[in-house]
C-alpha cells in the first residue's frame, strides 16, 4: 500500500506514519487499537487545501457581502459590506487573529436568512467555478493531494476519517465527499442555527444569524468532537494553534497516538508563513509531534502540479 504515498517525498516524516499505521494495525503487536477506535481528525483549512492570501470560505462570503451591498447601498454603513464593495482585504486580515468573533460573524451569517439547500447550490457553484487569484485554479483542486493519499492509506488500514475544521461545516460537506472522500457526516466545522420554514408547502431548513456554540476552532475542537464522534482520534493532523487542543486530545486518548503538524515552508509551490502557528510548532518540538516539512515532505503540494 506504500505505493499509495506517490507525492510524498521518502524520509522521516512519511516513515512514522507508515510505522504508526503498522504497529496499531498488527493484531500481535503491543501498540495494536481495534478498528472501532482508529479515529483520525483532520483540521481544513491550512491542512487539506490552501487557506493564503485568505480562507476559502471568506473568499465566498466576501463575493456575497458585495453581492448584498450592490443590491442595497444602505449596507454600506456596516464596515464588512463596505469592505467588500471596495475590495478592502486589509480590513478582514485585520480581524485575524485579534477578533475572531467579528470575522466569524460576516462569513456566517454573509448567508443567514437563505434555506440551507440554496447555500449548498451556491457554495459548491463556488468552490466549482472561483478561481484561486494565485495558482488560477478552481478551489475545489487547491488541495494537497500528499494529504488526500494520506487519508485513502488511513480509510484503506481501517480508518474512521473526519475532517474537524474551524470553517463551515455545510460549506465544506458540500465537496467533501468529490474531493477528500469523507462523507458529509463525517465532516465537523463551526456552524449556524437553523430554523423550520415552509415552502410550497413542503418543509425546508432556514439559515439564521449565529454560531452554534462552541465554533470549531481551539478549545472548541475536542467537544465538537466528542459530541460528534463520541472517541478522540489516535491520529490529528493540523496546521496552527487553533488546532492545538485537538492534537492534545489525541495525547490524552490513553492509546498509541500520532499527531501531525503541515508547516508551510515552501513559497514556491505553495506558501511560507508560521503566524497564527508558533505555539504549534513550538509545541510540536517540546512534546515530539511529527511536522510535516511541505518543501521536504511534499513531491507534489497540489494535484495539478503533479
Amino acid at each position: 500500500m506504500t505505493e499509495s504515498f506517490v507525492s510524498w517525498n521518502d524520509g522521516a516524516t512519511k516513515q512514522a506514519i507508515l510505522d504508526f499505521v503498522e504497529a496499531v494495525t498488527d493484531e500481535s503487536g503491543p501498540h495494536f487499537v481495534p478498528a472501532a477506535e482508529r479515529v483520525a481528525t483532520f483540521d481544513n483549512d491550512g491542512t487539506l487545501w490552501v487557506e493564503k492570501p485568505a480562507y476559502v470560505q471568506l473568499f465566498f462570503a466576501i463575493q456575497r457581502l458585495k453581492e448584498m451591498a450592490a443590491a442595497d447601498p444602505t449596507l454600506r454603513d456596516k464596515p464588512a459590506f463596505q469592505a467588500a464593495a471596495t475590495g478592502d482585504m486589509a480590513y478582514f486580515a485585520g480581524l485575524y487573529p485579534g477578533d475572531m468573533p467579528a470575522l466569524m460573524q460576516a462569513v456566517f451569517d454573509s448567508h443567514a436568512g437563505m434555506s440551507q439547500r440554496e447555500f449548498e447550490r451556491m457554495a459548491y457553484g463556488f468552490l466549482t467555478h472561483a478561481r484561486h487569484p494565485r495558482f488560477g485554479a478552481p478551489y475545489k483542486r487547491c488541495i494537497y493531494q500528499p494529504m488526500l493519499e494520506l487519508m485513502a492509506y488511513l480509510q484503506a488500514h481501517d480508518f474512521k476519517v473526519f475532517i474537524a475544521s474551524a470553517g463551515g461545516m455545510s460549506f465544506m460537506r458540500t465537496v467533501s465527499e468529490e474531493v477528500y472522500r469523507v462523507a458529509r457526516e463525517n465532516v465537523i466545522g463551526s456552524n449556524i442555527t437553523f430554523e423550520v420554514g415552509r415552502e410550497d408547502g413542503s418543509l425546508i431548513l432556514l439559515r439564521k444569524p449565529g454560531l452554534v456554540d462552541p465554533p470549531d476552532d481551539g478549545p472548541g475542537k475536542p467537544v465538537n468532537i466528542e459530541l460528534h464522534i463520541g472517541r478522540p482520534p489516535i491520529l490529528a493532523a493540523g496546521n496552527s494553534n487553533g488546532d492545538i487542543e485537538m492534537l492534545e486530545f489525541a495525547e490524552a486518548s490513553g492509546k498509541p497516538f500520532l499527531n501531525l503538524l503541515v508547516h508551510h515552508d515552501d513559497a514556491e509551490r505553495e506558501y511560507a508563513y508560521e503566524g497564527g502557528a508558533e505555539k504549534a510548532l513550538r509545541l510540536a518540538g517540546e512534546r515530539g509531534w511529527t511536522v510535516i516539512s511541505m518543501k521536504d515532505d511534499f513531491r507534489a503540494v497540489f494535484p495539478f502540479q503533479e
